[in-house]
């Protein structure tokens, strides 16, 4: 399409244009478009689809801020220089019917993306229609849990509530001290539920009493019975999930009918609170932006939006505003207005600066903004909401949540599998640490390559009282030292560790990499189906855990597959001579189509080395679980047309995987390992669980660990079994010129 090629940088001095003047930055260059793409209209311009709610009970507290907000964005990065790009409204109508009708005439036309619905139950049956039709919907404020995991065309800039509440809940429970609360909540729509659903599951982790959850259907107008019931029960606080005309009622009512605790209400606005009037004083709020933020070219926002529009912005404004800049950055970055391509490059978008903060997407599409901490809270006071002064020290010390890391940072497992494990915990800890309100701290431990040293290591961050360790990749010191986790109380998360059934020594055991009984099934099948083998050999090391349970989960899945075993060779780890082994296959008549290895990386380089010393024929396909570029620089040529079986790849396309490989690249100068990868998604499942929890208690984070299911990471989307193991799918690789690449 006729889309200028802005480099990035030029959206960043965006902002500071706004905030200094043009003359902040360089002159922006208009760069000829591509001649060989169609212009999407004649004058150049890029059709912006937008669906709000123009009419209607919605179009006020929701739908016209939105609009105000991306036309202002619309008009300064036209006038910038930074893109050009129409807007194309449509009304929603303030319905379920007009909000589906919206986003399908807008696909109709043709347009690459659509902002737009902010209404969750809307978006539920709307943006699907985009999704199926594989145009970009990015909502700016819709905010129900897990909605962008509809689809990956499918994107929001509002903090999903199971974001924003735990955040709010732990500053308004420790700077109010409540015990006992209640809720009151529409139960017919998706957002209220949603919000609800994360307020009970924060309160009963933090021990909170809920004495009721009193429910309403979008449009009642008398909640008079609820909140009498309410009352009766004397709670210390109550919480209201509501959108904007009950949730002002709501507030109304409940200090006509003399309830005077706080009342506490996730997204109230400057609508609701002069629809309020007098009754809004005192009321407690979470919001992802306010007006009074510093972040940068926020002042200038509000200045130039209360010029324009004559009144101050409120967060749904805000949130449309910034939308307007992260799609329009990613239509330079794309250099296309293909749907497809501006798909790819939302989803890579990190770090990005707007006025909510520096802005990323998790691997679902969903908003991740920094230093959302210091802005979260709002109460009402002289009809204005103001920073919530009564807030107790943060969920955690300024020292963070201490985690032990168990890693070889000395001797033969370090470069393998220890080092880059290291590496991947602390990339994701930076991202966290500044993306959510979980601030995690390393206690790191060497277990120095041998079991010895990991229960060492293990005992003594057991014995610092730490609630949660990770680490520990080699399977045989998981055996010996996990089981000290256990019998403490203290959760063992091993990043790689993939020997069948180790999470069962325990309910405080879980491992992020994929265990060979799940992996090696799906890579049989796979190389089966493909290559049509009928016969094999298989080699593997009898001394080491992992690699026996490779061994014993791969020759199930070829017996299972009525492929005849020739022969099974063993070696002993530390070996460094596999000739009479590998002589002994090659010398088999008839000759094994394919030779699976099952060893951990210094024994694996050197029986692949070997086979192709010895002349192991190419008519052998060598098959090596785990063989990964660490193996294949030491290998050389020998490792060309070798498979292997991998739980993640950097060739992946799952969201995120490319922007962590991006992020690995800058920060170390090497692409990232798998053990890096897998020990990344690690930490960030550890976080979420913590986040969950509301708690750094061992069994607090333990049993919310347990039910993690389709978590997005950068390994897919992530589940645990019943025993703690991890739940993905796996790939197949094969080395083609010295590169692993995907086996078609």
């Amino acid at each position: 399409m006729n889309v200028r090629k802005i480099a990035t940088f030029a959206f960043v001095c965006a902002i500071v244009a706004l905030v200094m003047g043009l003359s902040g930055c360089e002159k922006v260059a208009k760069i000829v478009p591509d001649a060989e793409t169609p212009p999407m209209t004649t004058d150049g311009t890029i059709p912006i689809g937008v669906a709000v709610a123009l009419t209607g009970d919605n179009a006020e507290p929701y739908g016209i801020p939105m609009k105000r907000g991306l036309e202002l964005a619309g008009e300064e990065i036209n006038a910038l220089g930074l893109g050009s790009l129409m807007f194309v409204p449509v009304d929603a109508q303030s319905t379920v019917e007009g909000g589906v009708a919206a986003v399908q005439q807008l696909v109709d036309q043709g347009v690459p993306a659509i902002v737009g619905i902010g209404i969750s139950t809307h978006l539920e049956q709307a943006f699907p229609i985009a999704q199926e039709n594989g145009v970009v919907a990015f909502s700016p404020i819709s905010s129900a849990a897990g909605l962008s995991a509809l689809g990956d065309y499918i994107f929001r800039a509002g903090l999903a509530v199971d974001i924003l509440t735990p955040v709010g809940l732990k500053t308004t429970q420790e700077g109010l001290g409540y015990t006992k609360v209640a809720t009151i909540y529409d139960a017919a729509d998706t957002y209220s539920t949603s919000s609800n659903k994360e307020i009970t599951k924060g309160l009963e982790a933090g021990g909170i009493e809920i004495l009721t959850e009193e429910t309403f259907q979008t449009d009642d107008t008398d909640f008079s019975a609820q909140l009498t019931n309410i009352m009766d029960m004397s709670p210390d606080a109550v919480f209201v999930a509501a959108l904007s005309t009950e949730m002002t009622q709501i507030i109304i009512q409940a200090r006509e009918i003399g309830i005077s605790v706080p009342l506490i209400v996730p997204d109230l606005t400057a609508a609701e609170i002069q629809g309020a009037a007098a009754a809004a004083e005192g009321v407690i709020t979470f919001s992802g932006w306010s007006v009074g933020s510093d972040a940068p070219g926020n002042q200038t926002f509000v200045q130039n939006y209360q010029a324009k529009y004559g009144h101050e912005p409120g967060p749904w404004a805000a949130q449309a505003y910034a939308t307007g800049y992260i799609l329009a950055n990613a239509i330079a970055n794309a250099q296309s207005a293909d749907s497809a391509a501006i798909r790819d490059a939302l989803a890579q978008t990190k770090d990005f600066p707007t006025i909510l903060g520096n802005f990323s997407f998790d691997p679902n599409g969903e908003a991740m903004y920094d230093r959302v901490r210091e802005r979260v809270v709002h109460i009402v006071k002289d009809g204005k909401l103001q920073p919530f002064e009564a807030v107790a020290p943060e969920m955690t010390t300024d020292t963070g949540i201490p985690i032990g890391m168990v890693v070889s940072l000395t001797g033969d497992d370090a470069e393998p599998y220890g080092l880059p494990m290291k590496r991947g915990f602390e990339l994701a800890q930076e991202e966290i640490n500044m993306l959510s309100p979980v601030n995690i701290t390393f206690v790191p431990a060497d277990d120095q390559s041998s079991e010895a040293g990991a229960i060492a290591a293990v005992q003594q961050l057991v014995d610092q009282g730490l609630p949660a360790i990770v680490g520990i990749a080699i399977s045989d010191y998981l055996e010996d030292a996990f089981p000290i986790a256990q019998e403490n109380g203290v959760v063992a998360f091993s990043s790689v560790s993939t020997a069948a059934g180790l999470s069962s020594i325990g309910d405080y055991v879980f491992r992020a990499g994929l265990a060979v009984d799940i992996m090696n099934p799906s890579g049989v099948m796979t190389t089966h189906e493909k290559l049509g083998y009928t016969k094999v050999a298989l080699i593997y090391d009898a001394s080491d855990t992992y690699s026996t349970s490779s061994n014993d989960e791969t020759k199930k899945a070829l017996e299972a597959s009525g492929v005849e075993i020739l022969a099974e060779e063993t070696i002993q780890r530390g070996e460094t001579d596999f000739s009479e082994q590998l002589t002994n296959i090659m010398n088999l008549d008839p000759q094994p189509d394919a030779l699976f290895v099952a060893a951990l990386s210094a024994d694996m380089v050197q029986i692949v080395i070997q086979a192709g010393e010895l002349g192991i024929p190419d008519t052998i396909q060598l098959i090596v679980p785990d063989l990964t570029a660490t193996e294949l620089r030491q290998v050389g040529d020998a490792a060309e047309g070798a498979i292997a079986f991998t739980g993640w790849t950097g060739l992946s396309n799952i969201p995120r995987s490319q922007a962590f490989v991006q992020s690995y690249q800058a920060k170390y100068g090497i692409e990232p390992e798998p053990w890096a990868a897998m020990s990344y998604a690690t930490l960030y499942i550890l976080a979420n669980a913590i986040m969950n929890a509301q708690s750094t208690d061992s069994a607090a984070i333990r049993d919310a660990l347990a039910p993690t299911m389709n978590f997005p990471t950068v390994l897919g989307n992530f589940s645990f079994d019943p025993n703690g193991e991890a739940v993905y799918d796996a790939t197949v690789l094969i080395v083609k010129d010295g590169q692993l690449q995907l086996f078609e």
